[in-house]
């Protein structure tokens, strides 16, 4: 009787070993599909980040009393690319994407500045580079939701959080993108 004991023990305990390496198998696959998605991202937000200094070089003199604007930018600028970890460099993204924003909308109220080529090519660029990301954050907000959803559900959350796997964040949209105004004519 104990042999059968025994036997049934050694299966019921190579099972539940076994479901756990599957669980966390599955957490790392959907952990490294959202490290995939932001290394797609992280190219573009670069590219973002490099452009800073220009758009700042071109703006500032004509928005002397913007200094707080591009001080904010290039301290963000200077997070993103300080970060090691994911979510420091989202954090310091969308906290660029708004300043981005800002500076653009208030550089409207400079007719000189935004009629400038220089302005204009430097615009359309960070346009382009906020459609790339546009169109990347959206796969990268679903791998993250979907790897956030695994390791809370349950069973998956007794092993996500044995093995230390933490919630990540999402690239926010900011308020400026969210806002519409309408058609505006000038």
């Amino acid at each position: 009787m104990t042999i059968i004991l025994t036997v049934v023990f050694i299966i019921l305990l190579l099972f539940i070993v076994g479901w756990g390496i599957s669980i966390y198998n599955s957490l790392i696959s959907t952990r490294n599909q959202v490290d995939n998605q932001f290394a797609n991202i992280d190219v573009i937000l670069k590219q973002r980040a490099d452009q800073i200094p220009q758009l700042v070089t071109i703006t500032e003199k004509a928005m002397e009393h913007e200094k707080s604007l591009f001080t904010s930018l290039s301290d963000a600028r200077q997070r993103y690319l300080n970060a090691q970890q994911v979510d420091d460099k989202i954090s310091a993204s969308n906290e660029m994407g708004r300043v981005l924003s800002r500076i653009v909308a208030v550089a409207e109220n400079y007719p000189t500045l935004i009629s400038g080529e220089q302005f204009s090519q430097l615009q359309i660029a960070l346009s382009e580079v906020e459609d790339k990301l546009a169109q990347r954050r959206e796969g990268f907000n679903d791998a993250t939701t979907e790897y956030n959803t695994a390791i809370q559900m349950f069973p998956n959350s007794i092993i996500a959080g044995f093995f230390n796997f933490k919630l990540l964040p999402l690239l926010d949209i900011s308020d400026d993108e969210k806002k519409y105004n309408g058609i505006q004519f000038k």
